[in-house]
């Protein structure tokens, strides 16, 4: 296993793990890439991508066939909303995974959580899935 002065590691909340050599100019989505390879076939580990513009790039909506949350019966009002939120280092991403760059010792998480549309706690890039999805920003 690299050291962490040279690798990152991708965790999936309650799902895998895996630990990954750290290059210069590395993405997160670059990161995600060595995790897939290095995680399967021992375990299953799929993931998905929306991208969402040039400013946030490409968001993951999926892990393992768990998926963030449509808009089907029930619309917008349909309630709660789930969606995968990224993280850096325990804190939200404020950019898609293909945006974001990382240095060596990093830690990519990912966990599904429950979205509420109303309030100051939406997360960036959870909001900017919801807003995207609806039509409606979030506060």
């Amino acid at each position: 296993m690299p050291s962490t002065e040279t690798s990152v590691t991708i965790q999936v909340k309650g799902g895998p793990s895996a630990t990954v050599p750290w290059t210069q100019g590395m993405t997160a989505l670059n990161a995600l890439e060595l995790a897939f390879a290095v995680i399967n076939p021992a375990e299953q580990f799929t993931y998905a991508l929306q991208y969402y513009g040039p400013q946030l790039g490409y968001l993951v909506i999926m892990i393992n066939e768990t998926y963030d949350s449509f808009i089907s019966k029930g619309g917008v009002n349909a309630q709660p909303f789930f969606y995968w939120e990224f993280l850096v280092n325990s804190v939200p991403g404020s950019q898609g995974v293909s945006q974001t760059r990382l240095n060596a010792g990093d830690t990519v998480g990912f966990e599904f959580e429950m979205f509420a549309s109303q309030g100051s706690g939406a997360k960036p890039l959870t909001a900017a899935k919801y807003a995207h999805q609806t039509g409606r920003s979030t506060g």
